[in-house]
């Protein structure tokens, strides 16, 4: 790259030697041949020249792409490893810009500044170095005048740079508004929402225009500027070689040279102030990358414990938990305390904000307690690396989400060591390969955006499959059958039993059908442990939520029904 970058600011100092030995040697009297071979010369260098810009982009091309691929690597696992807290105050449509967008800045910086500064650094250098060997006085003089020139650039350039970042972080913003209204589109269209989004999009478009044009006004500034300090220095470079020519002191090719020199001075400054823009958004994107990979996870993830093998006990110890709204604190769980043996399952039921969905995040280690400790396997989680933990566990939400691609990746994550032989055995054990093998084209089956042409359901068995195929040895399922049609409800509960089998298992239900199968059941109210026993134990007690749930109906729903009796801890029974 060196190499190529530095043969490439050379050449443009020959072509004014070339020209300037031809007007001196034809004045002198050489000989056709003599002219023509220079003229020779001068074309090669041409032809040189434009090979080497094809070489120059080429490789400029290729070490953008290389270095800022890594780049949005290295984001995008930084941004998986964040607290929820972060993603709860971030949109997708944010983080696609600053992942995305401002690296595609440093990208275009990389391959079109940053080349051409050095390119052009080497050209500079050149000049000076040429024309001070044809008379120092000149070489000074061309020197002090780089400096000059090269500073204003320069120190207007950097004026720029908080106006570019401004313009990208309101790019990120009116992306995010983008991505929630689409996201949210039927329920907009539904209930006459639509010019609501259309307003606050313009609002946020707006704020966009704003911030572009003051950061185009600071182009336009830099471009008028730099242009008129090429045209004085040039103006006086000419005069200096006008009086060095009436006195004798050159040649009318050294004058002709000295002053092609200062034309080629203009390209290389003209170019980096024309590239004021890639630089100013350049500069904006590293500065909100910066911003971004200096933002650390409150999950400190610098654990060494081992988590025992097989199944793992659950153990909950006072543990509560407050999302931090600023200097407002939402408490979600109080003290809640709880032991699961190892390959037991518990069903957990509770009033919509009861903490459920906390509770999972919580397992998960998605967050950490407020107070408290949870344990697995007599293991605290918060000394277990997150990757081991991860490995060990498995979740079904109620949200799955699923990739415009074949069903066969859907349930493997692109993992090609998986084989389909281990696909369809797992299918097979949850009775699903019928269902799957009925689809137009088997595991071929190619799904649209988001798993278009799957419902919610059929989304919760690929999720399930999924799961299985990991062979995790504590699962938790969020309301896994919510949404669900009778039919694939059945599909779903025969491949939840099969998959928390030799488990421990957690599964947070809306209907007690799913759950009246399970070993244990915890309902929760108000983030505290309302009730938790057995089957038997809270069947056997009629004065139960649990009993009085079952007396309402299995397939009633926990948030209607849930209005019972005052809360009755029988745990200890």
């Amino acid at each position: 790259m060196s190499g190529v970058l530095t043969v490439a600011g050379s050449l443009p100092l020959l072509g004014p030697v070339l020209i300037g030995r031809f007007i001196d040697d034809a004045g002198a009297g050489a000989s056709t041949e003599h002219l023509v071979f220079v003229a020779a010369l001068y074309i090669a260098v041409g032809l040189s020249r434009q090979l080497m810009a094809v070489a120059v982009a080429w490789t400029a091309a290729d070490l953008a792409w290389t270095v800022t691929n890594d780049l949005r690597s290295d984001l995008t696992r930084h941004v998986l490893a964040l607290d929820l807290g972060f993603h709860r105050g971030t949109s997708p449509g944010e983080l696609v810009s600053r992942v995305d967008g401002d690296v595609t800045a440093l990208s275009e910086f990389i391959a079109s500044f940053v080349v051409k500064a050095i390119s052009a650094t080497v050209t500079l250098i050149g000049i000076v170095v040429v024309v001070t060997w044809q008379d120092w006085r000149i070489g000074a003089g061309l020197a002090v005048y780089l400096a000059l020139a090269v500073a204003t650039v320069f120190r207007m350039r950097n004026r720029a740079v908080d106006d570019a970042a401004s313009e990208r972080a309101a790019t990120g913003r009116m992306l995010g508004e983008v991505e929630e209204r689409l996201t949210g589109a039927d329920d907009l269209r539904g209930n006459g929402g639509g010019s609501h989004a259309v307003a606050t999009f313009q609002k946020a478009s707006a704020a966009v225009l704003r911030s572009t044009l003051q950061r185009e006004k600071q182009s336009v500034t830099l471009w008028v500027v730099s242009n008129a300090v090429f045209a004085f220095g040039g103006l006086i470079v000419l005069a200096i070689d006008a009086a060095l020519l009436r006195r004798g002191a050159i040649t009318l090719g050294t004058a002709y040279m000295i002053f092609q020199y200062t034309q080629i001075l203009r390209e290389p400054l003209g170019q980096l102030a024309d590239e004021t823009e890639a630089v100013q958004r350049a500069a904006g994107g590293m500065t909100r990358t910066i911003d971004l990979m200096a933002e650390r996870s409150s999950i400190d993830n610098s654990g060494t414990a081992v988590l025992p093998e097989g199944p793992l006990s659950l153990h909950l110890d006072h543990v509560s938990f407050a999302y931090d709204d600023e200097d407002n604190p939402v408490p979600v769980l109080n003290a809640v305390s709880l032991n699961l043996a190892a390959g037991t399952t518990l069903g957990v039921l509770g009033r919509t904000g009861s903490g459920k969905t906390t509770l999972a995040r919580l397992l998960l280690r998605l967050v950490d307690p407020t107070d408290g400790k949870v344990s697995f396997g007599g293991v605290d989680i918060s000394s277990v690396p997150l990757s081991d933990l991860r490995a060990r566990t498995g979740v079904v939400s109620q949200d799955v989400h699923l990739f415009a691609a074949s069903i066969r990746d859907n349930l493997v994550l692109f993992d090609d060591s998986i084989s389909n032989e281990r696909v369809r055995a797992a299918l097979e054990q949850l009775h699903l390969l019928d269902w799957v093998e009925a689809m137009p084209d088997g595991l071929e089956t190619v799904l649209g955006p988001a798993g278009a042409g799957l419902s919610a359901g059929e989304g919760q068995l690929i999720a399930l499959t999924r799961l299985f195929l990991r062979e995790p040895d504590l699962v938790l399922l969020d309301e896994a059958s919510s949404r669900v049609d009778p039919v694939t409800e059945a599909r779903v509960t025969q491949a939840v039993d099969r998959l928390r089998q030799g488990r421990t298992a957690i599964v947070i239900a809306h209907r007690l059908s799913t759950v009246e199968r399970l070993d244990e059941i915890l309902i929760l109210d108000e983030g505290g442990v309302a009730e938790h026993g057995t089957q038997d134990q809270l069947r056997a007690t009629p004065s139960s939520r649990y009993a009085t749930l079952l007396a309402v109906g299995s397939d009633h729903e926990v948030d209607a029904a849930l209005l019972g009796p005052a809360a009755t801890n029988i745990s200890g029974l």
